[in-house]
């Protein structure tokens, strides 16, 4: 796994909800399907970004998980290296990501997400992974500040 994963990864368990609570399953969606590029309210110098649907899943609880994969973002490295462009795999609360979306903007092949949702699913299925239930947008602004935390930047 590489390093921009593993923040990602980071800022999931610093945001994300309560434990696993029983199997998922993959389910269809009337809204939200795979390879859908959207367009979402972006942090402000991210006017260009884009999401795009990954997979939708559903609990025991009925509750819907939907995976994304974010592009076109920056999170600002301020010691000069290198900056990472995008996520390719974050689970949402289907509400979250309702209130993130602006319009679907393409429809397209799935991008592969095999290496961050299958990591993603282990700590799932171990009870120590949940999913972000705040907006795209937030959850980009979470990250920066993790990765400048993690590189000993101030804010």
């Amino acid at each position: 796994m590489d390093r921009w994963t593993r923040l990602g990864v980071l800022v999931l368990v610093l945001t994300a909800i309560g434990a696993a609570k029983g199997n998922l399953k993959t389910v269809s969606d009337e809204k939200y399907k795979p390879g859908q590029v959207w367009s979402y309210k972006t942090r402000t110098d991210e006017q260009g970004s884009t999401l795009t649907i990954l997979r939708v899943e559903e609990g025991v609880d009925k509750k819907r998980i939907v995976h994304i994969r974010v592009d076109r973002i920056h999170l600002r490295n301020c010691r000069g290296g290198p900056e990472p462009e995008s996520f390719e795999h974050m689970p949402f609360s289907r509400e979250a990501l309702d209130l993130s979306t602006i319009k679907t903007v393409s429809i397209g092949p799935v991008p592969d997400f095999k290496n961050g949702y299958t990591e993603w699913r282990s700590a799932w299925d171990a009870g120590q992974a949940g999913y972000y239930t705040i907006t795209v947008a937030e959850a980009i602004e979470v990250a920066q500040k993790n990765f400048s935390h993690g590189l000993g930047c101030s804010e």
